[in-house]
């Protein structure tokens, strides 16, 4: 991030969307794009990418170009700083609304969920108490969390551009205070754990932890890389009448598959919750945000933040109340953060404004597509999830599954084999790259021009021989429903067939370059 926020708003759009967040943000010169694959301006793709990240939309992307042009008129008259601030306020409202949360609820922000992990921590730290950070296994979450849980850097620089040792203690999160516990959602073949097994697991830790005076932090994570909700609403209730407010509680919604009902029964149950701007809402990485309530909120109000904190969030991310934060967070602009933030929350707003049937409408066909794909394929609808949603009944659109795994099926062409899960990594970047390149024929020329942008492979699933089996993942996201909003049912099915069987094609072509 560079330091003049004047210098940086000076910047096109799409590059000063590029600044702000940690190492995975960063631009290759050659491609275009990020790590991810993703483009900070609109991009010509059949992109069912959400359980990842996608690139940003047109409509969104011109809402924040508007927005770029407000700030560099702003800042003519106003510190950056101020300006800064008072747009995260209008953020903060803006959020509030979104999920019908009272006034008196805090919400910090954040580069993504990986930054925002320290807060809970920094939360339970002031209780005067080690830490007991019980968490999800790594494959279900960022790999970036298994640092930040543990109260480590887990990248060599920050978003605010301060230079760190990746692996390094963060000041004030001392790692003799810190212990993260790891309760595994699937079994050693992918299978997911049934609630009850979960459920009295996560009972022995919390009880563990509280028989040793430590202070628990219970995640729950409400759609995970692959779809599961861990653990399920009734296994969080029945820790919450057994062991009380003994326990701080996080809810990782960082997927952005969660109705606003839902997240008012989070933090009705005294959980801090959050939520990235990218995956299923659909704006750039990275911009994340933390709901917090207010039993957690009154502990930064009153409480010593640790020193580190300062090295991830700037002053007007955390809320004002927090005086201790005061002396230790910069007072400086991020600016690329808040117009990736401005384009989550474009998102947002125009997804909770579509009627709820024809969200349902939109959800309910592509469920019905993945679960009944040709044959003919070269891959198949993987079955990797418990049926773990919150309530029985019929859930809100927004609480159904979008995100489903997919098994690839067809062998490497050279070796005749079942494609191992790294191969399967190189078929993931293959498909999102122009392959014309590579091929003599017109018609594949044709095929291997198009963008396809699918989640990166996870491993959920191993195969007869015991090893990861070769994934992709693809799912909705809210800019897609919202473009399909003027398709009725049946040119709606035909549309995802038509961008199915093109992703087939690409793929066929690209494993022959493995």
């Amino acid at each position: 991030m560079t330091n003049d926020p004047h210098a940086s708003l000076a910047l096109r759009t799409a590059a000063l969307m590029s600044l702000g967040g940690d190492d995975r943000i960063t631009v290759d010169e050659l491609s275009g794009l990020n790590s991810y694959g993703c483009a900070p301006e609109p991009v010509r793709s059949i992109s069912y990418a959400s359980s990842t990240a996608s690139s940003i939309s047109s409509a969104a992307y011109a809402h924040v170009h508007a927005v770029h042009h407000q700030l560099r008129a702003a800042i003519a008259h106003e510190a950056p700083e101020a300006v800064y601030a008072r747009r995260l306020r209008d953020a903060r409202a803006r959020i509030r609304t979104c999920y019908g949360l009272n006034a008196d609820i805090d919400i910090a922000f954040g580069a993504s969920g990986t930054d925002l992990e320290y807060l809970p921590i920094a939360a339970a730290l002031m209780t005067g108490a080690p830490v007991r950070n019980i968490v999800i296994q790594v494959d279900e979450v960022g790999s970036g969390c298994q640092f930040s849980q543990g109260g480590r850097y887990f990248a060599p620089r920050t978003a605010l551009g301060v230079e760190v040792e990746k692996g390094a203690e963060v000041p004030g999160f001392s790692e003799a205070r810190i212990h993260v516990a790891t309760v595994p959602t699937r079994r050693d073949d992918g299978a997911v754990l049934s609630a009850e097994e979960y459920g009295a697991a996560l009972h022995q830790v919390l009880q563990s932890a509280i028989n040793a005076g430590e202070r628990p932090i219970l995640h729950v994570v409400h759609r995970s890389k692959t779809g599961v909700i861990s653990p399920s609403m009734p296994v969080l209730d029945a820790a919450l009448a057994r062991f009380g407010d003994s326990f701080d509680l996080v809810v990782d919604a960082c997927q952005g598959r969660i109705a606003p009902t839902t997240v008012r029964a989070y933090i009705q149950r005294g959980a801090m919750v959050f939520v990235t701007g990218s995956k299923f809402i659909g704006g750039p990485p990275f911009s994340a945000f933390a709901i917090v309530p207010a039993g957690l909120s009154a502990r930064m109000r009153s409480g010593e933040a640790p020193a580190g904190l300062g090295h991830f969030f700037a002053r007007a991310e955390l809320p004002a109340g927090w005086k201790s934060t005061d002396a230790i967070a910069p007072a400086v602009a991020n600016f690329g953060m808040l117009l990736r933030l401005e384009a989550a929350l474009f998102e947002l707003e125009r997804l909770l404004a579509i009627p709820v049937d024809r969200l349902e409408m939109a959800i309910s066909v592509f469920s019905g597509i993945m679960h009944n794909l040709p044959s003919d394929l070269p891959f198949r609808t993987a079955d990797t999830a418990a049926a773990s949603d919150l309530r029985t009944g019929r859930p809100h659109p927004l609480d159904r599954k979008m995100l489903h795994v997919i098994e690839i099926t067809a062998s490497n062409p050279k070796t005749g084999k079942r494609l191992t899960f790294e191969e399967a990594r190189s078929l993931y970047r293959l498909l999102y790259t122009d392959l014309s390149d590579r091929f003599e024929d017109v018609a594949e020329q044709i095929v291997a021009a198009e963008i396809c942008h699918l989640g990166q492979p996870v491993r959920c699933l191993r195969g007869e021989d015991g090893e990861w089996a070769p994934t992709l993942r693809m799912s909705l996201s809210a800019p897609q429903v919202a473009d399909f909003l003027g398709l009725d049912e049946g040119r709606l099915e035909a549309r995802f067939q038509a961008d199915i069987a093109r992703i087939g094609e690409k793929m066929r072509l690209a494993l022959r370059l493995l």
